[in-house]
């Protein structure tokens, strides 16, 4: 041992104690569910004038109904909707 060093102590020799280290962790990790992430959707998102078309409404309309509650996405200060989003809303704002 050299000059400085503190000596660690192991119950068993070294080699067997790392053996032991890393059949633990393969068997934590063996038992560990896959992580997974959700599938993205492939569903685009519409620009606001392709949204107001489709619902027949105007830009300043489909402005208010987004300070409303519609689901929008901005990406580089623009304003993007899902068409799936659009309709569940729509949707549910008539039967109530």
């Amino acid at each position: 041992m050299e000059r400085g060093q503190a000596p660690i102590l192991f119950p068993y020799e070294p080699e067997r104690f790392w053996e032991q280290i890393r059949a633990i962790i393969k068997e934590e990790l063996a038992t560990k569910e896959a992580v997974t992430t959700p599938e993205r959707t492939s569903e685009e998102f519409l620009p606001r004038m392709e949204v107001a078309r489709m619902l027949r409404v105007s830009l300043v309309t489909l402005n208010s109904w987004v300070k409303m509650g519609l689901p929008s996405h901005k990406q580089r200060g623009k304003v993007y909707f899902l068409q799936s989003e659009v309709l569940k809303y729509i949707k549910d704002k008539a039967y109530k």
